[in-house]
């Protein structure tokens, strides 16, 4: 015991010394360290998966939306829609209106349906009677057939889910590469009074 260090008191608990110390935050730096960019891999691989499913959800639907347009135009039940009554919609501010949304009754191979008739914004007398098309596949789908008509397939859909996609693959790129990355742990901050600092 040198001359500069005081005597220890009896049953005082012992300081760790600066080696003690410095083991001490060596360890517990990496770990969070470690843990911070584990929690960040983990968040970022749940925002690409569900980037995914957006991007599939929405090849699927505009595959569909083209081929019910082709249906209808190729296969499509003409029908005779009673309008029943005619709803105004708002628009985002909530106080400038959006149009109408109009129902009406129609059959189809002897069942009558009361659906939403598609390809109109107009308000329409109820009583009105349009000329529509049905879907063959999903009659419970009526349009005008002026719509119909003047229908045709987009590919405009594909091209900015193709233009998505693209950048989903970067981003999937950066991050498989994120986590075949060794973590290098971070350097150890010397406490303070210990000999590093003098």
């Amino acid at each position: 015991m040198t001359p500069e260090q005081p005597a220890p008191v009896p049953g005082a608990p012992l300081e760790p010394s600066a080696t003690e110390r410095s083991s001490g935050a060596a360890l517990r730096g990496p770990a969070v360290a470690g843990t911070g960019r584990t929690l960040g891999l983990i968040t970022a691989g749940v925002v690409l998966a569900v980037a995914a499913v957006i991007i599939v959800v929405g090849v699927i639907a505009a595959t569909q939306d083209n081929a019910r347009i082709d249906r209808m135009k190729a296969r499509g039940v003409p029908v005779s829609i009673t309008v029943a009554d005619c709803i105004g919609n708002l628009g985002g501010s909530g106080s400038n209106g959006a149009g109408y949304t109009c129902r009406g009754d129609y059959a189809v191979a002897g069942t009558t349906y009361h659906e939403v008739i598609g390809g109109t914004s107009a308000f329409t007398d109820p009583g009105t009677a349009l000329a529509g098309v049905a879907d063959p596949a999903q009659p419970s789908t009526v349009i005008v057939a002026h719509a119909v008509a003047t229908s045709e397939t987009s590919s405009t859909a594909y091209v900015i889910l193709g233009l998505l996609s693209l950048v989903w693959l970067a981003l999937v790129g950066l991050w498989i590469r994120a986590l075949r990355r060794p973590t290098v742990p971070a350097p150890a901050r010397a406490p303070s009074g210990s000999p590093q600092e003098r």
